[in-house]
């Protein structure tokens, strides 16, 4: 029998504005305690949140806020430590994973549609031992979110929970939705005359890369997104989705790095009335959601590309 216990972690959440480790100076930073009730373990989570605008950002991307965690399993538990998971609102996690060195790299980071989990399972994370600094980029602010971390102790799995800093407050910013289709994004990138206005120099490559950031995973690189944007002929609708999908993250990043621009933008907190993608709801909901319908069937499938369609055609989205 499989016995898993909850409950809610005392917490201690300490923060310190402008204080940091050397050469780094967070908005953000404290620690937090999970203590298991039952006595196997307490492990101490330490967190760093560092604002889009601060030059001290160990791991800058543009638009987005650093998330910076390390989980120590203190010398004094019994048990290893083998996950933590972190609630997120959906489509908030543009990007997520561990910055080498010498702390316990977990074995895997997984994007959930609203959750982000680390795992540690060879090797786990034992009594005396920290993890590696755990990193989560996010355009959304910091507030209180909900954490668990599982230990292992024989046949028995031991969660505790309880509240940290983490992705929480959605973007302020929300600028007029100006989006271009992919027939400008593959002109632009042809560099076609008539284009080479918007984005110039280095600019259409940090659009082109950080359209990669926020894809989680769907588009491995630029040329990756560059090749499915480019597609054309008889394809199938996973392609033709994905082509969308690429126009789409276009948008949202020249967007989040060019907020101020006057072509080709889309704002994660811009509204949609209706259309493909739905009604009253935000474009970074509607994209998270598209996300997933390209990992469905054919059916969803074509339902993300009728909604990457409209978003890219400004059918239904306002400001």
């Amino acid at each position: 029998m499989r016995l898993i216990l909850r409950a809610i972690a005392a917490v201690g959440v300490l923060l310190a504005l402008g204080a940091g480790s050397a050469g780094a100076a967070p908005d953000v930073s404290g620690s937090t305690n999970f203590v298991e009730p039952g006595g196997f373990y307490t492990a101490v989570k330490s967190f760093e949140v560092y604002s889009p605008t601060n030059l001290t950002n160990p791991l800058p991307l543009a638009g987005n806020y650093t998330y910076l965690y390390t989980i120590t399993n203190t010398a004094g538990s019994f048990s290893c430590l083998i996950g933590f998971d972190q609630e997120v609102p959906a489509g908030s996690v543009t990007a997520a994973g561990f910055i080498p060195g010498a702390g316990v790299a977990p074995s895997a980071t997984t994007i959930g549609t609203v959750s982000v989990e680390w795992d540690w399972i060879t090797p786990t994370l034992c009594p005396g031992q920290t993890s590696e600094q755990l990193f989560v980029h996010s355009p959304y602010g910091p507030g209180m979110v909900n954490d668990r971390i599982v230990s292992v102790s024989d046949e028995f799995a031991l969660d505790t929970t309880g509240l940290c800093i983490g992705p929480s407050i959605p973007p302020e910013v929300i600028g007029e939705p100006i989006a271009c289709t992919i027939g400008f994004w593959k002109n632009r990138a042809d560099g076609k005359q008539g284009t080479l206005q918007w984005f110039p120099g280095g600019d259409f490559d940090a659009v082109v890369n950080a359209a990669v950031a926020l894809s989680s995973g769907i588009f491995t690189d630029a040329a990756d997104l560059l090749f499915y944007l480019k597609s054309k002929g008889p394809r199938s609708i996973l392609v033709r989705a994905k082509q969308q999908l690429a126009a789409t993250l276009l948008n949202l990043a020249a967007g989040d790095l060019f907020p101020d621009n006057q072509k080709c933008k889309l704002f994660e907190g811009n509204s949609i009335t209706t259309n493909a993608c739905g009604s009253g709801i935000t474009v970074g909901v509607a994209v998270s959601d598209g996300k997933v319908d390209l990992l469905g069937d054919v059916c969803d499938q074509h339902a993300a590309h009728e909604c990457f369609g409209d978003l890219n055609n400004g059918i239904g989205v306002v400001q």
